[in-house]
């Protein structure tokens, strides 16, 4: 039996079709390079609404209560 790829689940995994890596290779955020999938890996995390949400704040900052209508 097959391991399964833990990569396209996790949250450091973005698959960028804009450099023809091809289906199954990604850049690994954690790793800082392009990979293909990985089934065993010290950097997994599961891929959670939560955890997007949290790095998207590390990333961005906290959009502040009454922002999200704001016309920029």
């Amino acid at each position: 039996m097959e391991k399964p790829n833990l990569c396209i689940k996790c949250i450091n995994w973005d698959h960028r079709p804009e450099g023809a890596p091809g289906e199954r290779m990604g850049y690994c955020i954690a790793r800082r390079r392009i990979v293909g999938p990985h089934m065993d890996c010290e950097y997994y995390q599961l891929k959670t609404a939560d955890r997007v949400a949290t790095m998207n704040n590390k990333l961005y900052g906290q959009i502040d209560e009454g922002m999200e209508d704001a016309d920029f």
